[in-house]
């Protein structure tokens, strides 16, 4: 698996079982998603937003140092919490180390970008308790940010695994309903979904020590959600909690950048998309499309590190990524490719 290494001495990991926890209920892993900048920001709201007690366990993916003491100095006096430093590794690497070390009976993963909102945790416990229920979505909205739109919108809600035929061939297609839609429009009720997200999620801990973790940077949330449902479990949204991530929005430094580029090299996801057909027997209808999103995505955030506005960065964008995909289009042969498919268990 192709991971960068950190020269000996500069990080030494930390055993969980030099820093006895609380025996709460709860365990909270905050790992970097796509950027190091906004760890004191969400760690913040977390305690501002959560009255329940919990285990907090901060993964260090590299941090910088001067990262490293804001977070050191803000947990100081923090009993529940510690500092867990892995170098520079995927989080789905982080993940299969960290795991096993939980003893709660929840845990919930939380990318350092995304905000948690006022009485955010009780619905997710409450709706947590059924035996067949293994994990449980908040209702995550997104910022505007990388695409031009609302100021808050629907990011997930629930999302369908399905599969479309293009020339015999079965390809996977994620569908998220409602997606993009304004907060008014998303129904309030608890619903089943196929699949999750990692901006935040629920899993019941004994699942996820069941489950294979892969070594993926693309799709791996997919690849978990099919061993659930083998598992003969079941994942749900409840909306009554609410989730905020930034859509790649606010500027990065330097070393989110480097971040950034690390987390979705392209040897990195082109071998997550073999692992993942190795494993499940296919291929993902928009794997060029996400090449093409991970070229937009650098572009913007160029562009928003040279301090353009947002709305210039995605003009630039746009420019960018039409000028790309003329010279090498994008495989996308249906217009509707949704309409063309079908839920994953029907194709059985």
């Amino acid at each position: 698996m192709y991971e960068k290494k950190i020269p000996k001495g500069i990080y030494k990991p930390i055993e969980l079982t030099d820093f006895p926890m609380p025996s709460n209920t709860i365990t909270i892993v905050i790992t970097p998603r796509e950027r190091y900048s906004g760890i004191i920001e969400c760690i913040d709201l977390l305690y501002q937003n959560t009255t329940e007690p919990f285990n907090l366990i901060i993964i260090d993916l590299n941090y910088p140092q001067k990262t490293k003491r804001e977070i050191n100095n803000f947990i100081a006096t923090k009993m529940n919490t510690i500092l867990y430093s892995l170098g520079l590794i995927t989080p789905m690497s982080a993940l299969k180390v960290i795991r096993h070390k939980i003893t709660t009976t929840y845990t919930i993963l939380l990318d350092n970008d995304s905000r948690v909102s006022a009485n955010w945790l009780p619905p997710l416990i409450d709706s947590a308790i059924a035996e067949n229920i293994a994990i449980v979505n908040p209702l995550t909205l997104e910022k505007d940010g990388v695409d031009k739109g609302a100021q808050l919108r629907s990011h997930l809600y629930t999302a369908e695994i399905r599969t479309v035929a293009v020339n015999n061939k079965s390809y996977l297609i994620e569908h998220k309903t409602f997606r993009r839609a304004l907060p008014a429009k998303i129904p309030n009720n608890i619903a089943e979904s196929d699949t999750f997200e990692l901006h935040c999620v629920l899993f019941k801990t004994n699942v996820l020590k069941e489950i294979d973790i892969p070594s993926m940077v693309i799709r791996e949330h997919i690849d978990l959600s099919l061993q659930v449902r083998n598992l003969g479990l079941k994942i749900i949204t409840q909306p009554k909690s609410v989730i905020i991530f930034d859509n790649l929005g606010t500027r990065m430094t330097l070393s989110d950048m480097k971040f950034f580029f690390f987390r979705w090299h392209k040897q990195l996801t082109f071998t997550s998309a073999r692992e993942f057909k190795k494993r499940w027997g296919y291929d993902f209808y928009s794997e060029q499309a996400m090449y093409h999103w991970v070229f937009r995505r650098k572009i913007f955030l160029i562009c928003r590190w040279l301090y353009l506005p947002v709305p210039v960065a995605n003009l630039i964008t746009r420019i960018a990524a039409k000028l790309k995909s003329t010279i090498n289009p994008v495989w996308d042969p249906l217009s509707d490719p949704i309409s063309h498919s079908k839920l994953l268990e029907h194709d059985k």
